[in-house]
């Protein structure tokens, strides 16, 4: 009867536990959509790749300063002149709702259409 009793009180409590909801409550962070959209305002079509009309995905990675700017800026491409317009383009540029947390790192894809 013990034993019974004891695992039908067992299975209750995991029961609860397993149905409970956490009462921490989570930080969220901005959708990436809204980051690459902030990206692209400050974005051109790169000089390089319009004599062959190409569309192209370029990586960057960037830190954002306490004061929302973008800093340690990296962009990772093949063409040294895709490189140097979006660097020149991105610096000191400033992003709403990311200057939280300097430390992180974000790392953006960024698609060129031909216009």
């Amino acid at each position: 009867m013990k034993k019974s009793l004891f695992l039908l009180t067992l299975v209750g409590f995991l029961a609860t536990q397993a149905y409970a909801t956490p009462t921490k409550i989570r930080k969220t962070k901005a959708p990436k959509a809204n980051l690459e959209q902030q990206l692209a305002k400050y974005i051109s079509y790169p000089d390089a790749l319009r004599p062959t009309q190409r569309a192209g995905v370029v990586v960057i990675q960037f830190r954002v300063n306490s004061d929302s700017e973008l800093c340690q800026l990296e962009v990772f491409s093949q063409n040294e002149q895709i490189n140097n317009a979006l660097l020149r383009q991105l610096t000191g540029k400033k992003l709403a709702g990311y200057g939280s947390d300097a430390s992180e790192l974000h790392t953006v894809r960024l698609r060129f259409q031909p216009e």
